[in-house]
């Protein structure tokens, strides 16, 4: 399936989902984009273990007609660019980052998703469009891009966190990030429960952890004006845009399949428990006590 824009009689944007073969290569141009995908990257080089996911990400952006924005900030710039656009036949596009702006992942994922925003611009009118965050490893995530944008584009809420099945998280997650992020999700929906916007019953159990989120472009400064560099860049946005500016936001579940490769490589290695630590003192302080108490 892939995702394109269809013009309805409201004048909202909608989507149509139909095959790769039925579509002309013309319904991707800027002026027919609806959503981008962006993410962020960074190879030491292109034999690095997690390069060729971001390739198959590229790839299937291009099967599904996804644009998609990346962000690199690998040593051998122009090699991964190359390989990556490549790959995304059109559909991808790659900027080296600018350090001297934007630091940090979070800078990173600022500066994609400004480069988003000015690709949806070309429709004026940012309420009808969507912009969809996802890490390069989880590839699985352009499968169900259409799942996630869904209920922005049709106005049912303004942001959506995916969650995990728990069947696929359980078997295809490393057991040690298994249980290491549904104990952060635990901790992270009990403190959000204070705020309104996350008492709903479709924002009750948002899968921080996951990362993937999507939000409705015309919140895109939302996420600008955020200065932090790492993966509180992500969800400490939306947030605020709930808690602050009384924005909806949406759970939805999918049946996302975690990379084999990932898998392998991490499990029963305490290099990779212990950088899960570090990212949960990180997030219990910037995201739990700073924002949600």
């Amino acid at each position: 399936e892939s995702i394109t824009k269809q013009h309805a009689s409201s004048g909202r944007c909608s989507y149509l989902l139909a095959t790769h073969n039925t579509m002309s290569s013309s319904a991707t141009s800027s002026s027919d984009c609806c959503v981008v995908l962006v993410t962020v990257t960074h190879y030491p080089n292109t034999s690095d273990i997690r390069f060729p996911l971001a390739l198959e990400l590229c790839q299937l952006a291009a099967t599904k007609l996804i644009r998609t924005v990346i962000v690199d900030d690998s040593p051998d710039q122009p090699a991964v660019r190359n390989a990556l656009e490549e790959a995304g036949k059109g559909h991808v596009k790659v900027y080296q980052q600018d350090k001297a702006i934007y630091q940090g992942k979070g800078g990173a994922l600022r500066q994609a998703i400004k480069e988003a925003r000015d690709l949806l611009d070309t429709n004026n009118n940012n309420d009808n469009t969507a912009i969809c965050f996802a890490e390069p490893e989880k590839v699985d995530i352009a499968n169900h891009m259409h799942l996630i944008v869904r209920p922005i584009l049709d106005g049912s809420t303004d942001i959506v966190v995916p969650t995990r099945s728990e069947e696929l998280f359980r078997q295809t997650y490393p057991i040690e990030q298994y249980h290491s992020e549904n104990f952060a999700n635990l901790h992270f929906n009990s403190l959000a429960q204070q705020f309104k916007g996350f008492q709903a019953e479709d924002a009750k159990q948002i899968d921080w952890l996951f990362g993937p989120f999507a939000f409705r472009t015309s919140l895109a400064d939302t996420w600008l004006a955020y200065t932090g560099t790492s993966w509180d860049a992500q969800m400490i946005p939306y947030v605020r845009a709930v808690r602050n500016e009384n924005r909806r936001i949406s759970s939805v579940t999918i049946d996302f399949r975690h990379p084999k490769q990932m898998k392998e490589q991490e499990e029963g290695d305490p290099k990779w428990t212990n950088k899960r630590l570090q990212q949960l003192n990180i997030l219990f302080d910037l995201l739990g006590e700073q924002e949600l108490s």
